[in-house]
Parts: structure tokens; C-alpha cells; sequence
């Protein structure tokens, strides 16, 4: 009579505490993995974005206090905090969008889990190396600014808000991609997509400038999804809210978390109909 062979495989710490939940870390981990592996392009990348910052750095430097409302440590702080915000909701979701044309989506399909929170992990795992690096050369930046006092400390109160915010504006981000990513099922390029879509993202959330240049009332862009991932976090974060606007803020961001989400939810039932694949 044989006897089965006793396990030697000892669980490591995180997958006694996450349990099940592990495979998401795991996945997190393996699509992060994947992208050091093209070290370079990604280190030039983060090389291009900062070149971006700086360049825009340069801008708000040269403009005139009557057409920008902040003095020079405000610009700063306003851009460099704002990206190292940025740089950590940002997730590669409508990339996705690639992969359905290419039908390399079909075996997750199958997968018993959920497709949005699979895809979610993926995005964010793949962006999270070159997020890394960009985020090291913004603290290298904010580090240098702070020793010359050319850029404004936190206040705890604001910056606590502003971390609160935090994973409301990853949620909406990823959903938008999300959304995004969707037209990939829709039309055989989707470059000018994509393209567009970065170019709203900059221009709509207020990386470009503050959205107060642009509009006056406070609830307008208040309404604006994509604000949500950069200037209302840096107007808190600068102490340009009251308590009143600042609730409003997290108010209206967990009421875009749920509209964003049931739109996804509804928009890919519409395109899986669409679905023509074969050989699953």
C-alpha cells in the first residue's frame, strides 16, 4: 500500500493573510515582473514624461500671476504633488483595448472571476513599473525643490484628505479606461483612440493647467469625471476647498465610482454581443 507524500510547501506570509485574494496580488506582481524586463524603454519613458513636466514647469513659470491665481511655490507644488498623485492611480486599462482586437482576451473569459477586476490588476500592474520610475525621478524633483523652499509643504490635514481621495480617483481612472478600452471590440485601430483619449485625459483632469481657467462656477467642472484625478486632489491638497467643497468632492467622486462602474458593466454586455470569436 503507497502513501501519499506529505506536502513540503510552506505558504508564504501574504498568502496566509490575503488567502484566496492572493491571486490578485500574484497577478499584480507578475504583470509588474513583466515590464522590467524592457528596462530601458521604460526608463526613457519615464526620461520623456519628466522632460514633459519640466517643460510645463517652465510654462506656469513664465506666466503672468493675472492669468494663473497661484504663486510660484503654488505652481510647483501644484504639478509635481499632482503628478506623483497621478502616477499612482494611473493605470494602463485602455490598452486593453489591443488585446481585443487582437482576441487575446478570450481565454479570460473563461477565468472564474470577474473580468473588470481581472483587467483592473493587469493594467495597473503592467503601469506600475514605469509609474515607479516616474514617481522616483518627481520625489528626486520635489526633494530638491523643498531644500531651495521653492515648493510648499504639506498641511496634514489637507494631505490626509487628498490620500482619502485616493482611491476614489483610481477607481474613476480605471473605469474610464475601462470604457475606453471597450472600442477595441468596435473597430480594427484603435491608435486614434487612445491618442485622443490621453489628450482629454491631460486636458479635462487639469494636468495641463487648472480647470478654473477655463471655467468660473465651482460645479461645473465639479461634474467632470476626469477632474477628479488631478485637480480637485491638488485644490484640496493646496487648501483651495472648504470643508463644504471638499465634502462635495468626495461626494461626487463615489457617486462617479458607481455611475462609471454600472456603465462599464452595461457597456461590455452590449459589446460582448458583438463578440465573433472562435476556438475558445
Amino acid at each position: 500500500m503507497t502513501q501519499n507524500p506529505v506536502s513540503t510547501y510552506t505558504p508564504a506570509f501574504l498568502e496566509k493573510l490575503l488567502g484566496r485574494n492572493y491571486k490578485w496580488w500574484f497577478l499584480l506582481q507578475t504583470r509588474f515582473k513583466s515590464r522590467t524586463s524592457s528596462f530601458w524603454n521604460n526608463a526613457l519613458f519615464g526620461v520623456g514624461q519628466m522632460l514633459i513636466l519640466i517643460s510645463t514647469l517652465i510654462t506656469w513659470w513664465l506666466a503672468n500671476e493675472k492669468i494663473i491665481d497661484f504663486d510660484l511655490q503654488q505652481r510647483w507644488t501644484y504639478f509635481i504633488v499632482g503628478e506623483l498623485f497621478f502616477s499612482s492611480i494611473y493605470t494602463f486599462a485602455e490598452m486593453a483595448a489591443y488585446d481585443y482586437i487582437q482576441g487575446k482576451y478570450n481565454k479570460d473569459l473563461l477565468r472564474p472571476q470577474s473580468f473588470l477586476v481581472l483587467k483592473f490588476f493587469e493594467s495597473y500592474g503592467e503601469a506600475s513599473f514605469q509609474n515607479l520610475i516616474k514617481v522616483i525621478l518627481l520625489l528626486i524633483l520635489l526633494c530638491t525643490m523643498l531644500i531651495s523652499n521653492q515648493i510648499s509643504f504639506f498641511d496634514l490635514k489637507f494631505f490626509l484628505a487628498t490620500i482619502l481621495l485616493l482611491p476614489i480617483s483610481l477607481i474613476i481612472l480605471y473605469l474610464i479606461g475601462y470604457i475606453v478600452a471597450c472600442n477595441g471590440f468596435f473597430m480594427t485601430q484603435i491608435n486614434g483612440v487612445t491618442l485622443n483619449y490621453g489628450f482629454l485625459l491631460g486636458f479635462l483632469s487639469g494636468r495641463f493647467f487648472p480647470l478654473g481657467l477655463i471655467f468660473e462656477n465651482f460645479y461645473l467642472y465639479l461634474f467632470n469625471p476626469f477632474a477628479f484625478t488631478f485637480y480637485h486632489p491638488m485644490q484640496i491638497y493646496l487648501g483651495k476647498y472648504s470643508p463644504l467643497e471638499t465634502f462635495y468632492v468626495f461626494l461626487g467622486g463615489i457617486a462617479w465610482s458607481f455611475v462609471l462602474y454600472f456603465l462599464a458593466k452595461l457597456i461590455f454586455k452590449m459589446v460582448l454581443k458583438r463578440n465573433e470569436a472562435v476556438g475558445m
